[in-house]
């Protein structure tokens, strides 16, 4: 391996980074919280800061030449392990690639440009990207699409994928250069860069409009799942939907606004409760969650587990968990749409003891254990993706350099 870094050094000069602080950033993620997962990780090689799309093609011509594993980053935001090096790779530094973004009815972007930055180059022009993540202020748009699936606007649009939501995507593989279009850009979005790394992606807007915060509490757990199916019928008024309970929201809220016993946070146009000013709310938005508690909460030993959730199986299983611990576990929900149906994207938080506890009424529900893997597999839950994803797998890195070991073949 000696070897090859020296001839990495030698083809990239000072754009190979070998710094001990560097390979430790690296190797890991701030936002990987989960305490099964932050063990599986090697470290990096090296990094290859990239500044253009031909710097790109030569890392990746190189490391398939050489059999080296290689694995592309923006910010590094991911949560469940999907820029995580499970053996020792090759690291590519996207976020020094020239942001260029262009507006025409849809947005062109390079994988650098940061969501924050996008969001302001489109509301200078009275629209927004449609599906967007919660870590918005620190993520990579190139990073999104290959890690991500969910966001804000996932209540109105579902996944960021859908509904055209990633009309195209250029990538680069050890194979050659590709385009994709259509239900194509299926086999890139959430494959966590095993099908090629994103140089170019146009993305679906929608129009800016003035979304108010609102809070409305109750103290039942069924008044909630009564408010969310009466809402359904308002879907494209509103941008977003969270449900929190009292710990959870007074954990991040603490004196910023009165909790109730259950509380439902809705992003509309339309007036559903009392208009609160929640600058925090992002600390709440899905995979942000995991982050924000695991440094707010009193834990011994944090530990979180998340599942989709139908508003039924949301109902009876929250009933259950609370009765059985009450304040000794954190209930945070995000409300989205999946295939047309809507879907409590349900984290819960608490001492990992608990979980033996939480897991058997899961069971007994008739709902799978969450799976700790780095796997791809364990988060597409749509079987032709990731036919598409394994097809495209064999066609563009048929030596399996991408980021290996996470789509099962």
């Amino acid at each position: 391996m000696e070897l090859f870094i020296k001839k990495l050094e030698k083809e990239f000069g000072n754009k190979f980074i070998i710094d001990d602080r560097t390979i430790t950033e690296f190797s890991t993620s701030p936002y990987l919280v989960s305490p099964v997962l932050s063990k599986m990780g090697s470290r990096v090689l090296g990094v290859v800061s990239a500044s253009d799309e031909q710097d790109v093609i030569n890392t990746v011509k190189f490391c398939d030449e050489n059999r080296i594993p290689l694995l592309a980053r923006g910010a590094g935001t991911s949560t469940i392990g999907q820029v995580l090096p499970i053996t020792p790779s090759i690291a590519l530094d996207m976020r020094k690639l020239k942001g260029e973004m262009e507006y025409d009815k849809s947005l062109r972007i390079s994988p650098g440009v940061k969501v924050l930055d996008a969001l302001a180059y489109l509301r200078k022009r009275g629209k927004e990207l449609q599906v967007y993540p919660s870590s918005f202020y620190i993520s990579t748009l190139g990073g999104y699409i290959a890690g991500g699936d969910v966001g804000i606007g996932s209540y109105q649009y579902g996944y960021h994928f859908h509904n055209d939501g990633v009309k195209s995507v250029r990538v680069v593989g050890p194979s050659g250069t590709y385009v994709l279009s259509g239900i194509e850009t299926l086999a890139v979005s959430q494959a966590a860069g095993v099908t090629g790394v994103i140089t170019e992606a146009e993305l679906a807007v929608v129009d800016l409009e003035d979304w108010k915060d609102q809070l409305i509490r109750f103290r039942d757990i069924e008044d909630v799942v009564a408010l969310l199916k009466d809402l359904e019928r308002y879907r494209q008024k509103i941008r977003r939907i969270t449900v929190e309970d009292k710990d959870a929201l007074s954990t991040v809220a603490r004196d910023r606004v009165t909790a109730g016993d259950w509380n439902v946070i809705i992003s509309s146009t339309q007036n559903f409760g009392e208009e609160v000013e929640l600058r925090f709310l992002d600390e709440l938005a899905f995979a942000a969650i995991y982050v924000t508690m695991s440094k707010l909460t009193k834990f011994q030993q944090y530990f979180y587990e998340v599942r989709l959730l139908s508003l039924g199986s949301f109902l009876r299983v929250v009933k259950q968990v609370k009765r059985a611990l009450g304040s000794k576990v954190l209930i945070h929900g995000d409300v989205m749409t999946l295939r047309g149906e809507t879907i409590v994207y349900t984290v819960f938080m608490s001492e990992r003891s608990n979980f033996d506890l939480i897991d058997s009424i899961m069971l007994k529900e008739g709902i799978p254990f969450e799976i700790h893997s780095l796997e791809v597999n364990d988060r597409v839950d749509e079987d032709f993706r990731l036919e598409l994803m394994k097809k495209y797998k064999q066609k563009v890195d048929p030596h399996n350099i991408l980021n290996p070991g996470k789509l099962r073949l």
